[in-house]
């Protein structure tokens, strides 16, 4: 299964990053992505995507994790950091599905850019699907790596 490639500018992030036991990694997003939106939204920000969660560290224990939205500007609330998703390159492969399978799509891809290219940034999943809204068969996930 080969990934699509694309090209992107950077782009300005708003998001909130936190070590968390890897039990944890379910809720932490879902929650996460959903309380950040809603302060994003009461504070007149224009989120302009899909929720992202992207690993900076990923141990059996624990992981570093980034929870955050593409939005159209600056924001200044507290406990929301400003972020980016650079520029360049990036291998993107999509999962349907449960997340609890997308360890196995993100192998894939994590296998085809150690033989394909060289990662530039921590990887990151970006949720298509509103899991209020879809049932868990039809969520769509894309796992996406920066690549050089």
């Amino acid at each position: 299964m080969a990934p699509e490639i694309r090209d992107y500018p950077e782009r300005l992030t708003a998001a909130r990053r936190q070590l968390i036991p890897l039990r944890e990694i379910g809720h932490a997003i879902g929650l996460g992505a959903s309380v950040l939106r809603d302060q994003l939204v009461d504070s007149g920000t224009r989120v302009l995507s899909a929720p992202y969660a992207r690993y900076h560290s990923f141990t059996r224990e624990e992981t570093d994790i980034e929870v955050g939205f593409e939005v159209d500007g600056r924001v200044q609330i507290e406990g929301i950091e400003m972020s980016s998703l650079s520029a360049g390159r990036e291998a993107v492969l999509v999962h349907q599905g449960s997340y609890k399978d997308i360890p196995k799509t993100f192998a894939i891809l994590e296998q085809w850019v150690a033989e394909n290219a060289e990662q530039r940034d921590a990887p990151r999943e970006v949720y298509l699907s509103d899991p209020d809204e879809v049932v868990m068969a039809d969520r769509v996930t894309e796992i996406v790596f920066p690549i050089v």
